[in-house]
């Protein structure tokens, strides 16, 4: 039984990546900021009512961040897996009502531009950190950031989306450099592309399922060695384009 925490668990992917998780018979510490709307969560903790925490947790919050530690640290003495899934684009309700302002050239704003970066990029090295006595402790521990094919530099052959593409650079510079950094305790480092996946983030248009996706990046998540910590992987476990 693998001890996970996963944050941004809600609603799409986080929420997945919990009903996987449990139906494997994992321990799930599922991670959410807003306590409205959680209702498929609360059902899981009805179905599976001993594998599964619910868990406050505000990424961007040291004070929520340092009470979930301290929530985790009293159920289990260490932690096998971290999945920063939590994130948020340029449409997010919280980034502002005007998208513009993270994508226009002219109508960038420097401060919604440093709250995606503080969500995207700095947050999931920061609850890293907080857990990483925990981490420590785990099993082959693994810490996953979900970052996205937009990170490509080689990949961006067009204008705008810079708040989070630019985020999403900066996640996977940051997690190369927690790769090296968390590599003296066996602790492996990941960066993954989900893929374009139908979630209130990707649109009804996006090709694949949150099912599909997770599940590729669970068999990803599962095969990894210390070979490929500081790695960008996509959900079919290929390596990515940096």
């Amino acid at each position: 039984m693998n001890r996970i925490l996963v944050t941004g668990a809600g609603r799409g992917l986080g929420y997945e990546f919990v009903r996987q998780y449990l139906h494997r018979g994992d321990y799930v510490f599922a991670g959410f900021r807003d306590p409205k709307g959680l209702t498929n969560l609360q059902a899981l903790a009805v179905q599976y009512p001993n594998l599964i925490h619910l868990l406050t947790l505000d990424i961007t919050d040291m004070a929520s961040i340092d009470a979930s530690f301290h929530t985790v640290s009293q159920k289990v003495n260490g932690l096998d897996l971290l999945i920063n899934n939590a994130g948020v684009h340029s449409r997010s309700k919280d980034m502002g009502e005007n998208p513009a302002s993270h994508c226009v050239l002219g109508q960038l704003d420097a401060q919604k531009m440093l709250a995606m970066f503080h969500v995207n990029t700095i947050a999931p090295i920061i609850v890293a950190q907080r857990y990483l006595y925990l981490l420590k402790n785990g099993v082959n521990p693994k810490i996953v950031n979900i970052s996205s094919v937009r990170a490509s530099l080689s990949g961006k052959m067009e204008g705008g989306n810079y708040s989070y593409c630019g985020s999403k650079v900066a996640l996977n510079m940051l997690t190369r450099t927690l790769a090296f950094d968390v590599a003296q305790w066996k602790i492996i480092a990941i960066a993954v592309d989900p893929g374009w996946v139908k979630t209130d983030m990707g649109g009804i248009n996006a090709q694949l399922s949150p099912a599909e996706s997770v599940q590729g990046i669970i068999s990803l998540i599962d095969n990894i060695n210390e070979l490929d910590t500081g790695g960008f992987f996509n959900w079919r476990g290929d390596k990515c384009l940096w």
